[in-house]
């Protein structure tokens, strides 16, 4: 069986990346709007910091991917 030397993305259009942009950019306003949500409201048992720090990685993590897809060629 002979080893494919280029991998063929099946479903995947590179050449359009605006779709997953503004997903990701959605994502990362509405994981924005939950965090401050979670440090303004106060349930009497104190802030979840662990709570906290995984909005955080989330939103990190997300931001990451974004700066990394290949910006819109200007056609």
């Amino acid at each position: 069986m002979a080893k494919q030397l280029h991998p063929e993305h099946v479903g995947i259009n590179f050449n359009n990346t605006d779709p997953l942009r503004e997903q990701l950019i959605r994502e990362i306003t509405n994981l924005e709007r939950q965090l401050e949500h979670l440090r303004l409201t106060d349930d009497g048992e104190g802030i979840d910091f662990s709570m906290l720090q995984t909005y955080k990685e989330l939103i990190q993590c997300r931001k990451g991917m974004l700066s990394d897809l290949p910006r819109a060629s200007l056609s």
